[in-house]
């Protein structure tokens, strides 16, 4: 009994509609029971549906014999925490899942109104079902945890022949090759037209015999066919082989190159939401209490953090998604999400804007506000160590090393696309042509897209003709299996999509050419193209007769049926021009046209939606259609080329995971503060209970299509209905005509058969006319078509025209019966085409517009939860190690493990380290330690002569945790112990810094080294002799305030000044941003309040859309753009930390326990 029921409940459950609709009980037992053969009783269906109802799965509806419902919570959706509200949201009705711009005339269930003064809005953010890898928090990792990193080895084949010189019997080969391939596609395309000529002439027969025979080869025809595609495989791979290729330098001798495989850390946790509410609006109920405006929601939280047994078992489980931004080389991002969290064939779009237009010794944008950068200027020149490797790696041997750069991360790109999956490249026309060439190597030239230009500006010099654009190159994973949604440009007559459409059509009938018609006539008519009828496709082409003519479709065929041919001629579709006939297509069938690869819409005015806040920002609009071309809502989108985060912009607005990554800090810095203060609009989802996986609500256009007019037996059965009265309308024409009292002048034909012939009405006239259809016709009688448009004057009798000549305003006769019957006539013909034009309109099909989703009137919408993420460095080795490294390769030079680190030794002893006004620490000696990697140095003050000991950081990253870890205790196993420690290195990952500020036992210190050491080649001239400045921590001030609250004020900490080579107290001027975790878990900075100091009046969080900040508290969000706190509670941690990031991207975090 149990287990019917169970089985009865599942039932259930898959029978009710998903968007909440109820259904009859008596009809669900039907269903079970019929559709489902099962033998159910009563009292089963009661009992299983009463355990539904408790569970609250269902619930009742009403009606005779019960009714019951789907009763889902709301997915895809996420209120604000700790104060905004979650509200579910109502089922769609049929009629709101696609709306129109032409509304329906039938009752349709109301919209939600639109918010009324007063009232609260909700202020939501998308979450996505997917789940990630539970890569490692960074305050979790140690040596033990996350030690020593792999390596992946990625293969390339170069594609290269021994010799570069012309082999005249290649050319032999190549055309043997094309003729084979050619002679496949002609004799698979003969013997299928061969089969389904034999199978139509078989069913025609009803030959049961023929059909089995025509079965039995379509059958061997598909058993033969994996031999044949394996074939022409073959023969491609054969041709590929022989076709030209690029070479560069190097490209030959590096045909396979190695990766570290390193974790991915943790760093912070960005939710909007949640910082977001600590400024909400705050309201007192009767009794004076203050509580917030909105309701918190309460069972989502935008993090989660798993047990702590499972969050050190890193990889092994699985989290929610949170998207993810990533600082650190694109290659090792990208190699790590492939080989440490198994993402290959998830990536749904990868858009990649590599540098172009860039000569070595050109710059990036040094600072977060500064977007004058000038090229060969020293102070514009970039001071992060991980960029000036980028320029090296990028740019130092012209286009051979770009080509290498983009080589290397084309390849770990494509593997983690899917297979219906597309990558963009976004490119100038300086390199357009090697891109494409070395995509076509990558990706397989088969699996090439297209090439998009966009207008980039409205004119740009370039010493001849202007150049106004730049491109998109487009490849496929699998151009067999690509996800594609068509966008569309709205068509306007006379201005776009109207090219083609020659005539006019008027009510009456009447066809003009557009040139020849008034204003009036334009506006009231019907513009139309008359299109091609035939095709290059297979189809029956049987001739067809129209208006007493037989036409035929030449040497090619039929768009469609005989029967489909003559229900477009029914419904007045088909019009004859010349010796053919042709498609009547209407302006109207279809308001939009396909976008083409040309955009010239993308230009400088209509650059973005925001301010242009990076120099090299790529346009929101490009990036936006070629997401909505290749994704759906919930997919997933990778930039390895974040800047200012535009594509993750766009994809948050689109409702589409991403994930990005940058080299530059200041990259980050920026893109961070861009998505955590932007607000988007909130798009309906057509199915709620199923979240973004179900996709928008979408605005749709109807589209008319020859098939949907040619497949309507409606026309049919309305041509059927009104035919008759209109033959009976034309006989009474033509006896009206014979019988008339006067002689009627001859008439000449218009169109069709007799076009030109002179008709005699005269009774008498016996004669009769041959069409070309070989019918005979009488001479003294109309057919159909001939029925001239307009009343003939001379058909009217003389009595009734000086009537009408001579007739006042208001005054009226009886008709004639000429008259009477031409008009009922025209009446009945054009009655019959406006229900054909209904019907045809009802049965067409509708586009969906995907960039015009519907928009919700009462909801807002801000970006969702991310994480900031950063690539550790590889091992740094000692300097004994690093002299003679045996083989230069991307990991050596990516650790810093060279011959520099002698150089630096040599700067440190005889330059010192210069700290605070003017203050030295001067080194006595300083000598390399065999055996240590970690404690690169060792000597001795020349003040005192204490025991020092160095560990230099890496030549391109930040020094990191690890390092720290390693190298206390590498210096707590010296003898005898060293009474300092000086960690020297370019950056200093913030988390690295807190913990070099927390060592005990010993005097640690952080030295900033002077990146001139790394510039000699790039700068005209040194800042300053001084390339080691002792740097200060983070000044920070912790309040108590009422209520046993604290606040939190930040003085900024010590800064090297690039230009000057001097350290100086930066004081709070240099502030970018800085964020407070009130509760720090150790794990990872959660950010609850984030502060935008440099922010203008239309940066920072003032960027909110104006909807969202009226919920918020606009003096506490003042406070956001100080450096004050604002008072909060400590957390059950009673542990803060504070992250200060300066106007170069640079970040120190400080950590304060409570207790």
């Amino acid at each position: 009994m149990s287990t019917n029921i169970e089985q009865i409940k599942s039932l259930l459950l898959s029978l009710l509609p998903k968007d909440g609709s109820t259904v009859g009980n008596m009809s669900l037992k039907d269903q079970i029971r019929d559709d489902h053969q099962l033998a159910i009783s009563d009292e089963d269906f009661d009992a299983a549906r009463n355990q539904l109802l408790d569970e609250g799965a269902i619930g009742k509806g009403r009606g005779r014999g019960g009714a019951t419902f789907l009763n889902q919570p709301v997915a895809g959706e996420q209120a604000i925490p700790d104060g905004f509200e979650l509200q579910a949201q109502q089922a769609p009705s049929q009629e709101d899942l696609v709306y129109s711009s032409q509304k329906p005339a039938s009752p349709k269930s109301p919209r939600q109104p639109a918010k009324k003064k007063g009232e609260h809005s909700q202020v939501l953010s998308y979450r996505y079902d997917e789940k990630r890898k539970n890569n490692p928090h960074v305050g979790m990792v140690d040596t033990h945890s996350d030690g020593e990193e792999q390596k992946a080895t990625w293969q390339y084949d170069p594609h290269l022949s021994p010799e570069l010189q012309f082999d005249s019997s290649r050319s032999q080969v190549e055309d043997l090759i094309e003729d084979a391939l050619h002679a496949r596609e002609v004799e698979a395309k003969q013997a299928k037209d061969d089969l389904l000529t034999w199978l139509d002439h078989a069913l025609a027969a009803d030959n049961e015999a023929a059909i089995r025979e025509v079965v039995a080869n379509l059958r061997k025809r598909v058993a033969d066919k994996e031999f044949l595609e394996r074939e022409r495989e073959d023969l491609s791979e054969l041709k590929r082989m022989q076709a030209p290729y690029l070479n560069w330098t190097g490209k030959a001798e590096r045909t396979s190159f190695e990766v570290d495989t390193v974790s991915l850390h943790v760093h912070e946790r960005i939710d909007p939401a949640t910082i977001l509410a600590a400024v909400q609006k705050r309201i007192k109920d009767a009794k004076g209490k203050s509580s917030p405006a909105l309701q918190p929601d309460l069972f989502h939280a935008p993090f989660e953090n798993l047990p702590l047994r499972d969050a050190i078992d890193f990889y092994k489980h699985e989290r929610d998604w949170a998207n993810r931004m990533i600082a650190g080389d694109s290659l090792l991002v990208m190699n790590s999400l492939l080989q440490k969290e198994g993402m290959a064939g998830q990536v749904q779009m990868v858009y990649v804007d590599p540098p172009y237009g860039i000569k070595y010794g050109s710059n990036f944008q040094p600072f977060v506000h500064k977007k004058d950068v000038k090229d060969r200027k020293d102070e514009d020149l970039t001071q992060e160590p991980e960029m000036i490797k980028a320029f090296r790696d990028t740019w130092e041997l012209g286009v051979h090393s770009y080509l290498n750069y983009l080589r290397d991360r084309l390849l770990p790109a494509r593997d983690l696309l899917a297979e219906s999956g597309s990558i963009f490249v976004q490119i100038s026309d300086e390199n357009l042509h090697h891109v494409r060439e070395l995509m076509d190597e990558i990706f397989g030239e088969s699996n090439f897209v297209a090439q998009i230009a966009y207008v980039t500006t409205s004119s740009q010099g370039s010493g001849l003709i202007p150049v106004v654009n730049d491109y998109v190159v487009w490849y496929a994973k699998n151009i067999n299996h690509t996800k594609y949604r068509p966008l569309y440009e709205v068509k306007e007559f006379g201005i776009t999509g109207s090219s083609g459409y020659s005539y006019v059509e008027l009510d009456n009938g009447r066809i003009s050419r557009v040139a020849q018609c008034s204003e009036s006539e334009l506006k009231q008519g019907k513009a139309f193209a008359a299109s091609d009828l035939t095709s290059s496709h297979y189809s029956l082409s049987e001739p067809i007769d129209f208006q007493g003519i037989t036409f035929s479709s030449n040497a090619r065929y039929w768009s469609t049926s005989t029967l489909g041919m003559y229900r477009l001629s029914k419904a007045g579709r088909i019009i004859e021009s010349g010796s053919n006939i042709r498609y009547k297509r209407y302006f109207d069938d279809f308001c939009a046209f396909p976008r083409t690869n040309v955009w010239t819409d993308t230009g400088v005015a209509g650059f973005t939606s925001s301010r242009k806040m990076y120099v090299v920002q790529t346009n929101e609009k490009v990036i936006e259609r070629c997401a909505l071309m290749t994704t759906d809502p919930g997919d997933l989108v990778f930039d390895p080329t974040c800047g200012s985060g535009t594509t993750a912009y766009v994809a948050e607005k689109l409702g589409r995971r991403w994930l990005t990554c940058d080299t530059s800090r200041v990259s980050i810095t920026l893109a961070k503060q861009r998505l955590m203060t932007s607000s988007f609009d909130y798009y309906e989802l057509k199915y709620p209970e199923e979240g973004l996986r179900g996709g928008f609500i979408y605005k749709s256009v109807p589209r008319i299509t020859l098939k949907s007019i040619a497949n309507n037996p409606e026309v049919d059965d309305i041509y059927e209905e009104y035919h008759a009265k209109i033959l009976a309308a034309l006989d009474g024409l033509n006896s009206k005509l014979h019988d008339s009292d006067q002689s009627l002048p001859w008439f000449e034909v218009k169109t069709g058969g007799r076009k030109g012939v002179k008709l005699d009405f005269s009774k008498g006239n016996g004669t009769q006319d041959a069409l070309p259809t070989g019918e005979k016709v009488a001479n003294n009688c109309l057919l159909e078509w001939e029925v001239p448009l307009e009343l003939p004057t001379e058909w009217i009798p003389e009595e009734f025209r000086e009537f009408d000549e001579q007739s006042q305003p208001g005054q009226s006769r009886e008709l004639s019966g000429i008259e009477h019957w031409f008009q009922e006539f025209h009446s009945t013909r054009m009655a019959m085409k406006r229900r054909i034009d209904e019907s045809i309109a009802n049965h067409a099909g509708r586009e969906l517009l995907y960039d015009q989703p519907e928009v919700s009137r009462n909801k807002l919408r801000i970006t969702g939860p991310f994480t900031v993420e950063a690539v550790p460095f590889a091992t740094v080795l000692g300097l004994d190690e690093a002299e003679q490294p045996a083989k230069a390769d991307a990991a050596v030079a990516r650790s810093g493990a060279t011959s520099r680190q002698s150089q630096w030794q040599e700067e440190l002893l005889k330059t010192g380290i210069r700290g605070k006004g003017g203050q030295q620490l001067q080194l006595l000696d300083l000598e390399v330690l065999p055996g240590a990697h970690y404690i690169h140095a060792v000597g001795s003050l020349a003040e005192n002569g204490d025991r020092v000991a160095v560990s230099f950081g890496p030549e391109h990253t930040a020094l990191e945790q690890r390092q720290v870890e390693i190298a206390m205790r590498e210096a707590g196993d010296l003898f005898p112990l060293p009474k300092m420690l000086v960690f020297c290195a370019f950056n200093f990952d913030p988390e690295a810094a807190k913990d070099i500020d927390n060592i005990k036992g010993i005097q640690a210190l952080k030295v900033h080294m002077n990146t001139d050491l790394l510039t000699e080649d790039l700068k005209k001239g040194r800042a300053s002799n001084q390339s080691f400045w002792l740097m200060g921590q983070p000044d920070i001030e912790v309040h108590e305030v009422k209520g046993d609250k604290l606040q939190v004020e930040v003085h900024g900490f010590d800064y090297f000044d690039t230009k000057t080579g001097e350290l100086k107290s930066g004081g709070k001027k240099n502030i970018a941003m800085w964020q407070l975790d009130t509760d720090y878990d150790n794990r990872s900075l959660y950010a609850r309040q984030v502060f935008f100091p440099m922010a203008g009046k239309k940066d920072g969080w003032y960027k909110l859309k104006k909807d969202i900040r009226s919920e918020l508290n606009e003096e506490l969000l003042d406070k956001f753009h100080g450096t004050k706190s604002i008072p909060f509670e400590p957390g059950d941690n009673r542990c803060i930390a504070v992250k200060i990031v300066d106007d170069r991207g640079i970040e120190s975090l400080k950590v304060i326990r409570l207790d």
